[in-house]
């Protein structure tokens, strides 16, 4: 787990699907943790709806950082 991007706010990009249903497009919330799975970045999130996921870097976009997280920046 890396928790460099702990505590910065992000939304989505695209409608996600999850187990309880879809979470809309720009939904906002805040990193947790970022991971990496099958040489995949993962984001835990935690949206302002309630819902803590785990996402793909490419779903999100975190507020002032100018690279994605799956490139190290």
């Amino acid at each position: 787990m890396d928790p460099t991007l702990r505590g910065a706010r992000c939304r989505t990009t695209r409608p996600i699907a999850h187990h309880a249903g879809w979470l809309p497009r720009e939904l906002r919330g805040t990193v947790r943790y970022t991971t990496e799975n099958l040489g995949r970045t993962l984001v835990c999130v935690e949206f302002d709806s309630g819902q803590s996921l785990l996402v793909l870097a490419d779903d999100v976009s975190i507020e002032g950082v100018t690279e994605s997280p799956r490139t190290g920046g």
